[in-house]
């Protein structure tokens, strides 16, 4: 049979405490400047963190997981609806033909976004996937997508600019396996790498030059979890890399001469 419904006092007393209930929720909802740069960070490398990851960036950020996934959700909307906005216009992003040419001032600029201690060698490259998770390098941001390599690390590196905030994976000589060259389109070249396991994941961090004043801050790199979207780079070890044919056969020769000496067979293109 069903209940009787309450009489008057009664209901009027749950309805007082349901909208304290509310009020507390929505005060306990509101997120704060600082966990939105964090947010918008993740956002950017992984738009559906799994529960495990969401359930971590909760934690990092003093947030309810309800709260984190409630974020994930409106800003994927939000997302779809400026890119729909975006497929519309005529001036949509088309991912370059050509690497971006190196320009005057333009090494100057990447390597203080990179902040690597060590010289390095910049790999032009257009698009990077891994598994299903994939980037794209577009000429209206620069550097978003970067590849090079260190000799004096004896590492190869994936770097992602995104949001202000610089990602990157490294991939020690020693843990590829093997190499494919394939050409791609006239002048471009599709690069795989095999590797015996994971790269090593960092993410940029800031740090007060003179603690206490938030004049200048100092970039550094922090050692971090897999952050591609769905951690497809500690699943997949084959790693695509599309770029100038004449630069992507060029390093594949240089890893050759660099890894040879170990049992590691590549094949030069």
């Amino acid at each position: 049979a069903m209940a009787e419904p309450a009489s008057g006092p009664q209901r009027s007393r749950t309805a007082a405490v349901t909208s304290g209930k509310e009020r507390e929720k929505r005060k306990r909802s509101r997120v704060t400047p600082e966990q939105l740069v964090h947010l918008e960070r993740f956002f950017a490398v992984d738009r559906s963190p799994t529960a495990a990851r969401r359930k971590e960036i909760s934690d990092m950020l003093g947030m309810q997981e309800r709260q984190t996934q409630i974020w994930f959700q409106n800003r994927r909307a939000k997302a779809k609806l400026q890119e729909g906005k975006k497929g519309r216009d005529s001036s949509a992003e088309m991912p370059p033909e050509t690497p971006p040419q190196l320009v005057t001032g333009y090494e100057a600029e990447l390597h203080k976004l990179l902040h690597e201690d060590e010289p390095v060698t910049i790999i032009p490259c257009t698009d990077l996937s891994v598994g299903t998770w994939r980037r794209i390098a577009t000429t209206s941001r620069k550097h978003d997508l970067v590849a090079y390599l260190s000799d004096t690390k004896r590492c190869l590196t994936w770097f992602i600019h995104s949001s202000g905030y610089g990602f990157k994976m490294e991939i020690p000589f020693d843990t590829i396996v093997n190499t494919e060259f394939t050409n791609a389109a006239p002048g471009s070249g599709l690069a795989s790498f095999f590797l015996s396991q994971p790269p090593s994941f960092y993410l940029e961090s800031f740090l007060p030059l003179y603690p206490g004043r938030d004049t200048e801050q100092v970039r550094h790199w922090k050692k971090c979890a897999d952050w591609t979207e769905d951690q497809q780079a500690t699943k997949v070890l084959r790693h695509n890399l599309v770029g100038s044919a004449v630069q992507l056969a060029h390093i594949l020769r240089h890893l050759n001469a660099h890894t040879s000496g170990s049992d590691i067979r590549l094949h030069s293109p």
